[in-house]
């Protein structure tokens, strides 16, 4: 079991009431996993799961790049404003 924490911005941020969240997964970890194991523990997070991105140490990776406890995870939705 790994745990990973992941910031939040935006919308989740607000909705989640927290800027970081704990996300446990079992086995090897890559983003996709790691997003849809957040949506599982979070359900909240289900409806974004579509737009979501992640950036792992400040560089957005596609969902089939490794991450590994101790990195820097950020969850990345969609922003708009004026």
């Amino acid at each position: 079991m790994t745990s990973i924490g992941i910031q939040l911005f935006s919308v989740l941020r607000s909705r989640l009431k927290s800027d970081c969240i704990p996300v446990t997964i079992e086995g090897a970890v890559n983003a996709g996993h790691l997003l849809d194991a957040a949506c599982e523990q979070y359900p909240v997070m289900g409806p974004y799961r579509s737009v979501m991105r992640l950036a792992v140490n400040h560089v957005y990776v596609s969902e089939d790049e490794p991450v590994h406890a101790g990195d820097e995870v950020a969850l990345i939705t969609p922003v708009s404003g004026g």
